[in-house]
């Protein structure tokens, strides 16, 4: 829009003409306006103001804002990891751990999701212990899992394999060549 007279600018304030002037030439340094001069049809210069450098400012002040509140929730979220891990665990965790827990999520790009899935899990097998629970990201990683309901299917594969395992172990066997009976015992 063309820039209205300073006259209507200072209607309705108790600003003289001069402080508008001055107002609006500090928003000009401070580059919250930009004043910019264009012929029309007529030959005829005008002043237009427009605000787009305080929107982009403000669209930079907004954007960082929505960084820095994804950083604290991140770091709020890897608070929330660790101390179920030292819940789970029973006791805090050593430099150690804590540098694993770091690798997986900064190195390794696992999910809080994915790595409090692999801790259940570890838990559930009652081995708890960091370097099980590297094992079982690893296989994950192998097999291209990523989301905790793959990992759940994949749990439940395991758990049924090792029960068939279990169910072939407790199969009795006996010397049949050497005339072992298995009724006499």
């Amino acid at each position: 829009n063309i820039q209205p007279p300073l006259e209507d600018v200072q209607q309705g304030t108790s600003l003289s003409i001069q402080e508008v002037s001055h107002i609006i030439n500090q928003l000009s340094q401070l580059k919250c306006i930009d004043i910019k001069i264009e012929k029309d049809e007529q030959h005829k210069y005008n002043e237009f103001i427009s605000f787009d450098p305080l929107f982009e400012q403000l669209a930079l002040v907004l954007n960082e804002t929505k960084q820095e509140n994804k950083a604290e929730d991140q770091n709020n979220q890897f608070k929330k990891l660790f101390q179920e891990f030292e819940s789970t665990f029973g006791r805090p965790l050593t430099p150690l751990e804590v540098q694993t827990l770091n690798h997986w999520i900064d190195t390794d790009h696992h999910s809080n999701e994915l790595i409090r899935s692999a801790l259940n899990e570890a838990h559930s097998l009652d081995k708890l212990s960091i370097k099980y629970i590297d094992r079982i990201l690893l296989n994950w990683k192998k097999k291209n899992i990523t989301t905790v309901q793959s990992s759940k299917e994949e749990s439940e594969k395991f758990n049924q394999n090792k029960k068939l395992k279990q169910n072939v172990n407790s199969i009795p066997i006996f010397d049949w060549v050497n005339g072992e009976n298995p009724y006499d015992k």
